[in-house]
């Protein structure tokens, strides 16, 4: 049988999609726009529309287990295919605000998680907090030499995606995960400057970090996210769990995803 891995163009989906097909797992992958996703060798990549059920019954032919992101419009067009198609076991990615009813973000991940549950299909929730992957909000700053940032001493814990990745491989082909829900934190608590620190090590540059100020930072970041730095600043996090409890490999730190991902910054 299929694993279905939407979201093909996001980068959890990505290592999603290399964990299953080095694992010798026949996978398909779907995105909203298959022309603007990278080819992935020896993997078909579908067209995915949660308004069309016609659409939905062919990406879903074949599929027993499936890797999807919180997308609320449609997902009970998404769940009532899913059933006739016979998916056993969906792995959804939500968020860690999904915890704290009354946000934003986490109200649109509950949009999803609630229908998933209700569904009547196993399913399993990711709750990661912070991607690794923001950092590549600063690809351009870092080429510049010099990174502008509101809060350069906030404190976070982000995650790598391969961490992710390791845990829907874990869920998805193992036993016990059905109806869990797994909060995920990277390893480590870093300061923001670190961050930038352990990038320009990774791609062997000094870069120079400027203080922006909060009111230039809130014309371009999500203020949810500013808000969470502003509280931060001057404050080590203790991470919360991590993959390692999930999948018993070491979760990776900040300083591997840099590493991983140098070419992005240079």
């Amino acid at each position: 049988m299929t694993i279905l891995v939407t979201g093909a163009r996001g980068s959890v989906a990505r290592a999603v999609v290399d964990r299953f097909v080095a694992a010798g797992e026949d996978v398909r992958a779907a995105g909203s726009d298959p022309s603007k996703t990278p080819p992935i060798e020896g993997v078909p990549i579908a067209g995915f529309d949660l308004a069309d059920r016609a659409n939905l019954k062919a990406v879903l032919d074949g599929v027993d287990r499936v890797f999807m992101y919180a997308v609320h419009s449609g997902i009970e067009n998404f769940l009532d295919a899913a059933r006739d198609a016979g998916v056993r076991h969906i792995v959804l990615l939500s968020s860690i605000a999904a915890a704290f009813p009354g946000n934003p973000i986490g109200d649109m991940h509950l949009a999803v998680e609630n229908p998933l549950r209700e569904s009547g299909i196993a399913y399993t929730i990711l709750r990661p907090g912070m991607f690794a992957t923001n950092a590549l909000w600063w690809a351009d700053a870092v080429r510049s030499g010099v990174v502008a940032l509101p809060y350069p001493e906030a404190h976070v814990t982000p995650i790598h995606e391969g961490d992710m990745a390791d845990v829907a491989f874990a869920a998805l082909t193992g036993s016990g995960h059905e109806g869990a829900i797994h909060p995920l934190d990277g390893p480590e608590s870093l300061t923001v400057r670190r961050q930038v620190e352990l990038i320009g090590e990774a791609i062997g540059r000094d870069l120079r970090i400027e203080v922006l100020p909060h009111e230039k930072a809130a014309a371009s970041m999500p203020a949810p996210v500013l808000e969470m730095l502003a509280g931060a600043v001057g404050k080590p996090q203790t991470p919360g769990p991590n993959s390692w409890a999930v999948t018993g490999i070491p979760s990776r730190g900040f300083a591997q995803w840099a590493a991983d991902h140098a070419d992005d910054f240079r």
